[in-house]
This record gives structure tokens, C-alpha cells and sequence, in this order.
């Protein structure tokens, strides 16, 4: 599979991508509810992984919060440094941010571009970086196994994502260190991808 392809598929597509979805959050109450609720919780700095052009991570500034961005993909990283208060493009993996030391993390349908083996992982260098106090809040594609194309956009890239249960996010998380805080299930809208969604809170309760 091409996982290794995916922040330069991302290039490929960066201006498509921000031009189809840098206003998607207008028809998604639920994401909006979930995120004003986020950004009131917890402090500043919040790190959006996986932040595409940046249009979550908006929302949350826009909410009074202190927010940088970071993506897989140089072009993705480039364009939410225009809306967000810093980016940089960073692997999720191995993050080049100090231990504790930021108040919340948002990770919107980036986890689903790891293999659901590396997920735990992941979630671990969330719990690395968040303070004590500090929380995640994460969303997902619910489903079995993996998809894989050879288009995204309508332009000719290779594309790969991991589809989750919510039982597999929950083991994942707790596993990293992390305490479960509250999970939502959602359907899908019209203008988009037709899974149901799955969304994640949780905190880092003690050093991990």
C-alpha cells in the first residue's frame, strides 16, 4: 500500500483540496458544536495535526485559541500558515515538539492516512506533548479494514486510508496513556464522503 506516499499525494492536491473543502465546517453543525466545546476546554497552544490548508484549526483560533499547525505535507503546512498563528510540516509519528507542552491537540481525519498499526503510536506522541490537564480531540471514517485508490481529486495520485471502529479507537487511545473523556457517532451530510463519523476526546490525566 502507499503509505509512504501520502504527504506527496497531498502536494499534488493541496489547492484542490483547499479550494473544495476551506469551507466545510459551514454544514457541519456537529464538528462545529465539538470544536467551540474543544477550543473553551483548553489552553494555549492547541496542535492541529494533520491540519490540511488549516480550515479546523481556523475554527478553534477563531474560538480564542492559540493554534499551529502541522501536516505530512509541505504545500498542505504552507497554506495553513497564512490562517493559523505558525505550521510546519511534521510526520504526526515523531513530532518536533517539546513534552508538554501544549494545551490541546485536534487531529481531523489524519490518523485514517496511518496504518491502524501505527495509530497507538501516534496517539503516544499526543499524550508526549500534551500537558497534564491537556486534551485530544480526534475524528475518523468508521469502518472495516482499508481503502486504496489511485486518484484523489479528480487528479492521478495514489490514496490510502484506514477505516476505524470505535471500540479500536478507544483501546488505541487508553493504550497511549490517555483517558477516554467522551466519544460521538454522526452521520454523514450530504456534501460529504458517505461514512458515519467517529470523534474521540480524551486527556493526558498524569505524566505518561
Amino acid at each position: 500500500m502507499a503509505w509512504h506516499e501520502v504527504g506527496r499525494s497531498y502536494d499534488h492536491v493541496a489547492r484542490r483540496y483547499e479550494d473544495r473543502f476551506l469551507d466545510e465546517l459551514a454544514n457541519k453543525p456537529k464538528d462545529r458544536e465539538l470544536l467551540a466545546a474543544f477550543a473553551a476546554s483548553v489552553g494555549d497552544p492547541v496542535l492541529e495535526l494533520g491540519s490540511g490548508p488549516g480550515q479546523v484549526g481556523l475554527f478553534v483560533r477563531e474560538h480564542g485559541r492559540s493554534v499551529i499547525g502541522s501536516d505530512l505535507s509541505r504545500e498542505m503546512a504552507a497554506l495553513a500558515a497564512t490562517r493559523l498563528d505558525a505550521a510546519l510540516a511534521a510526520d504526526m509519528r515523531s513530532l518536533p515538539v517539546a513534552t508538554a507542552s501544549v494545551g490541546g491537540v485536534i487531529a481531523f481525519y489524519s490518523l485514517i492516512h496511518l496504518p491502524r498499526r501505527e495509530v497507538p503510536g501516534a496517539l503516544g506522541e499526543v499524550a508526549r506533548v500534551l500537558r497534564p490537564g491537556g486534551r485530544v480531540l480526534f475524528s475518523v471514517h468508521e469502518g472495516e479494514g482499508e481503502i486504496e485508490g489511485n486518484e484523489f481529486l479528480d487528479v492521478p495520485v495514489p490514496f490510502v486510508a484506514s477505516l476505524f471502529q470505535l471500540d479500536e479507537l478507544i483501546a488505541a487511545t487508553e493504550s497511549a496513556g490517555l483517558v477516554v473523556a467522551a466519544t460521538t457517532r454522526r452521520e454523514p451530510v450530504p456534501e460529504e464522503a458517505q461514512t458515519f463519523r467517529l470523534y474521540v476526546e480524551a486527556y493526558r490525566a498524569e505524566e505518561v
